[in-house]
C-alpha cells in the first residue's frame, strides 16, 4: 500500500489540471487561478530527479520552492513541485509543454496540491502555463513574463497588474440574498 501512495499522488498531480494540461490551447489567467489551490511568488531553491527502483520510465523531477508571497491559498513557506520526467544518466524524458524550473529563478506559480495529507507537495496547473518568470523591469517595477499557453501571452506585464487580476479571479462572488415569493 505504501508503494502505491506516491503513484496515486503523482496521478492526481497529473490529472488535476485535466483540461488545463493540454498544450496548444491558451488558458485565461482567470481559469488558471480557479484551477489552483495556491498561487504564489516563489524562488526555486533546487531540484533533483527521483528514479524509483532504477526504473527510468517512472522518473519524476522534484523542485524545492521558497514561497515569497501568497496571492491565493495558504500553506507552508517551503514547497515541492513534482513533475513527470527528468534526466538520469543517459535517459531524459519531458512532457511536451511542461515548464522547466531553474535554480535561483523567481516566478509566479499556479499550483494544485491534491493530497491534504501532504500539503507541501504540489503540481503545476496547466504544465508550462503554471509558471511565469518574474524579472526586474523598468523603474524597479517587477514584470511577469506570461507563457504562450496563457491568453495574451507571451507578454510581459507588471506584477502588480497580474496580482490584481489574480485577486479578482480568486475572490468569491458577492453573496446574494433571496427574495420572498
Amino acid at each position: 500500500m505504501n508503494l502505491l501512495r506516491p503513484w496515486g499522488l503523482l496521478a492526481a498531480l497529473c490529472l488535476s489540471g485535466g483540461a488545463l494540461a493540454t498544450p496548444g490551447t491558451p488558458q485565461s489567467l482567470e481559469a488558471l487561478v480557479q484551477a489552483s489551490d495556491r498561487v504564489v511568488l516563489a524562488r526555486v531553491k533546487g531540484s533533483h530527479v527521483r528514479v524509483p527502483q532504477g526504473n527510468v520510465r517512472q522518473m519524476t523531477t522534484v523542485s524545492q520552492l521558497d514561497v515569497l508571497e501568497e496571492y491565493q491559498g495558504k500553506g507552508p513557506r517551503a514547497l515541492e513541485v513534482v513533475q513527470l520526467g527528468g534526466r538520469s544518466g543517459l535517459w531524459e524524458s519531458r512532457l511536451v509543454g511542461d515548464a522547466t524550473l531553474t535554480e535561483g529563478e523567481t516566478a509566479l506559480f499556479f499550483l494544485r496540491c491534491p493530497d491534504p495529507q501532504v500539503v507541501t507537495r504540489c503540481g503545476l496547473v496547466g504544465l508550462g502555463a503554471g509558471k511565469s518568470p518574474v524579472m526586474a523591469g523598468e523603474n524597479g517595477q517587477r514584470q511577469v513574463q506570461l507563457s504562450a499557453q496563457v491568453k495574451g501571452g507571451p507578454a510581459s506585464r507588471p506584477l502588480s497588474e497580474v496580482i490584481e487580476e489574480i485577486r479578482r479571479a480568486a475572490s468569491p462572488p458577492a453573496s446574494q440574498t433571496r427574495g420572498k415569493r
